[in-house]
C-alpha cells in the first residue's frame, strides 16, 4: 500500500521521495577538535584582550593581559565542562600546552 503525497498540484508516492536515516542520537560524541561551545582568548579590537564563547558576537569579558584573559576563561570552562582556544595577536590559533 503507497501513500500519496500532494506536491504542489502533483500527486507523488511516498516511496518515490528517499528519506534520510534519523541521526543516531544513541551514539556518544567522543571529538577531539574543540566543541562548538568552546571559550576563545582572542585580541580584542580596542586593545588587550577578551573571551568569547564559540560562534558569539559579543565577549563575556575583556582583560588587559591575556593571562588574566587564560586564567577566566579556563575557570568558565571548567564550570561548562569545555575547553579554551587560545589565539595569537594575528589571530591564529596557538597550541595547545
Amino acid at each position: 500500500m503507497a501513500l500519496l503525497k500532494k506536491k504542489e498540484g502533483k500527486t507523488e508516492s511516498a516511496a518515490a521521495e528517499p528519506k534520510k536515516a534519523p541521526a543516531k542520537a544513541s551514539e556518544p560524541k567522543e571529538e577531539k577538535a574543540a566543541p562548538s561551545g568552546a571559550y576563545f582568548v582572542s585580541p580584542h579590537p580596542d586593545g588587550g584582550w577578551q573571551v568569547k564563547r564559540a560562534n558569539a558576537q559579543k565577549a563575556l569579558k575583556k582583560f588587559k593581559t591575556k593571562a588574566e584573559a587564560e586564567a577566566y576563561a579556563k575557570q568558565v570552562a571548567s564550570n561548562q565542562g569545555t575547553s579554551v582556544v587560545r589565539q595569537k595577536k594575528d589571530g591564529k590559533i596557538q597550541k595547545k600546552r
